[in-house]
């Protein structure tokens, strides 16, 4: 467990019985946190990191987190909002080195906004994108993501080559919607990867020390990170499928579209950047956002979709009398489970996170377990 600051209380072991729960999503590792009132109150643990090598999950365990990424790769996007380097609503063409449209509507900008919110007719192509939440999804590592290393295809060359005529993942038909820009909502992971590539050109910063620069080390996230190379391979977690054998390592991979979903990161770390956003983009004595900033991101974007922030989404989450409306997001991918999800109001959030692709009504169930199980604290 992570040292807690001078006079800080160390987090509880949560009541919440996850050794069962580990069995009913049958995954191989799950590790848990409560968040209340700007502290990790309870952090648990069941299961391996590494069946292997026989190494259990506790709550510093590098997971990777899937879509749950996404708010981080946004944060990064609206620090530079706050200073002034572009607007919501501009078209992202002032900002690239290569024009980006639809071909159907190649007039119509495509704005931030649009990309925050899923409405930009971007589209993912499952030859290239790893996109279990929205197109088909098999059990097999694609042919675009490299095992046991990152990607040595550079995030500007593969978001160009996705992204424009004559580029070595260019298909008009299959790349992108019909639909004008603003008109339609989808969920996109190729727009965040664009998220994350405009991170890069309008900071000068490649994306990954962009992030580890600006949000991982004012929180003393010292251990997350978007690559695999230099991590700490003793407490990263191995992500496993299912087969009749029980369960196979994929072993560890990288992806060219990492900012939609390669982030690794632990529950004792993925808590500071949660309560920064309980507490107006704030951990401690560090500003990450401005508090209008996380105001702004934590509320609909959109009449295509309520419940759609600025990458963030919203959902009610129920309890005996009432309820939590939360703010999160979910994530999955190739042995990979994770959900992040906070009550601005209450003060109170949960992060679950596995190694193993789970039964999304049964992680639900968890989620409101633990959700809960804060009432105690």
């Amino acid at each position: 467990m992570a040292k807690a600051p001078p006079g800080a209380a160390q987090p509880a072991t949560c009541k919440t019985d996850l050794a069962s729960q580990l069995q009913r999503l049958d995954v191989p590792g799950l590790a848990a946190g409560i968040v209340k009132n700007g502290r990790l109150v309870c952090t648990g643990a069941a299961g391996m990191a590494n069946i292997e090598q026989k190494k259990p999950v506790t709550a510093d365990t590098l997971f990777l987190i899937a879509s749950v990424s996404k708010v981080v790769t946004a944060t990064a996007l609206m620090q530079l909002q706050e200073q002034g380097k572009f607007k919501l609503d501009d078209d992202v063409n002032r900002y690239l080195p290569f024009r980006v449209s639809i071909p159907e509507s190649p007039a119509s900008p495509i704005t931030f906004r649009q990309l925050l919110t899923h409405t930009s007719s971007i589209r993912d192509n499952s030859t290239y994108i790893n996109c279990p939440l929205s197109c088909d999804y098999g059990s097999e590592l694609g042919d675009y993501v490299t095992r046991g290393a990152d990607s040595p295809i550079s995030l500007a060359d593969f978001t160009r080559g996705y992204l424009t005529p004559g580029g070595a993942y260019y298909d008009p038909d299959d790349n992108f919607d019909s639909d004008e820009p603003g008109t339609s909502s989808r969920y996109s992971n190729i727009g965040l990867v664009l998220v994350g590539y405009l991170v890069e050109v309008i900071s000068g910063v490649p994306f990954d020390r962009y992030c580890k620069d600006h949000i991982f080390a004012p929180l003393g996230m010292s251990k997350t990170s978007w690559r695999l190379a230099g991590i700490d391979q003793s407490i990263l977690a191995m992500p496993y499928d299912k087969d009749s054998s029980g369960f196979v390592p994929y072993g560890q991979f990288g992806e060219p579209d990492y900012p939609d979903g390669m982030l690794r990161t632990s529950v004792n770390e993925l808590a500071r950047f949660m309560i920064a956003y309980m507490q107006g983009g704030r951990f401690e004595n560090k500003q990450i956002l401005k508090a209008g900033t996380v105001q702004e991101m934590l509320k609909s974007q959109t009449p295509l979709d309520s419940r759609q922030g600025l990458a963030w989404s919203s959902r009610s989450i129920s309890r005996s009398s009432n309820g939590w409306r939360v703010w999160g997001h979910d994530g999955s991918d190739n042995g990979a489970g994770a959900r992040m999800w906070f009550d601005p109001g209450k003060k109170v959030g949960v992060i679950l996170i596995t190694n193993g692709i789970w039964d999304d009504d049964r992680a639900s169930s968890l989620l409101t377990t633990l959700f809960r199980e804060s009432d105690g604290y």
